[in-house]
This record gives C-alpha cells, sequence and structure tokens, in this order.
C-alpha cells in the first residue's frame, strides 16, 4: 500500500512539471528537462517515517521507441533536487528511474535521500503496470 502511494508520488511528478524543450539525440530519443517539486512518504522496515514534499527538483527524461525486436520502448528518468521534510530536515534527492516495455511497462527506480540533520535513505523499488504489483527492494535507513 505505501509503495502504491510511492507510485503516486512518480505520476504527481509528471503532472506537475513544465517541459523544458531539449535537443533530441541522433538516436531518435526525445529528451526532457522538467522543474516540478516533490512528494513522498519515507519507508523503512515497513512503518512510514517522514513524509517528503515541496521543494524543487529537476527531472531528466530520455524517451526511445524501438520498431523491431522484444524491447517496443524505454525510458530514463533522472530526478535530483531538495526537498523539506515533515520534521523540517531538508534532503538532497537523487533517483534513476529506468522503464522498459515489452507487452507492458515494467519500471525499476533507485533513490537515494541525504538529510541535513543525519538522516539518510537509500532504496529500490519496482513495478510491473501489467499486474500492478509494486515490489519495495532492498531499503537501507539511517
Amino acid at each position: 500500500m505505501k509503495a502504491k502511494v510511492f507510485l503516486l508520488v512518480c505520476l504527481f511528478i509528471g503532472m506537475a512539471t513544465v517541459s523544458i524543450p531539449a535537443q533530441d539525440k541522433a538516436n531518435n530519443a526525445d529528451q526532457s528537462w522538467k522543474m516540478s517539486s516533490f512528494w513522498s512518504p519515507v519507508v523503512c522496515d515497513g512503518q512510514l517515517v517522514d513524509i517528503l514534499s515541496g521543494g524543487e527538483i529537476t527531472v531528466h527524461t530520455v524517451f526511445k521507441t524501438f520498431k523491431n525486436g522484444s524491447i517496443l520502448a524505454k525510458e530514463i528518468i533522472q530526478i535530483k533536487g531538495t526537498v523539506e521534510s515533515e520534521s523540517g530536515e531538508v534532503f538532497k534527492i537523487k533517483e534513476f528511474d529506468k522503464w522498459i516495455k515489452t507487452d507492458r511497462w515494467v519500471g525499476y527506480w533507485t533513490y537515494n535521500l541525504i538529510g541535513d540533520q543525519g538522516s539518510h535513505y537509500i532504496g529500490t523499488l519496482y513495478l510491473d503496470y501489467g499486474t500492478g504489483m509494486i515490489t519495495v527492494g532492498k531499503t537501507v535507513c539511517n
């Protein structure tokens, strides 16, 4: 359930962004840079420990479609910036998302949150859009 909330965070990022055009690459990949705010719960050992919101993040997206083969599309997203927690701690966020479409979209993302008061959260998540199943990978909370 908490992982589904995290998915909604990613969707909010997509809806709340303003595109800044970028130059297309020769490999037929579309790129964009976007500025946005961020919202996410922080879950450690199955427990909600904090909520991050606001801030300013930069989202860089590279999207490529394929005409042949088993992979139909691929999207790489990099997120960087700062965001504040409910406790007042300010976090630097770095997130890397990779989405692959075969017969359905499957996503894998890693995140690294470093707080100015000593908190540090690192983790991975997996999402299969076909089944709606979200799997929380390894998470380290300090």
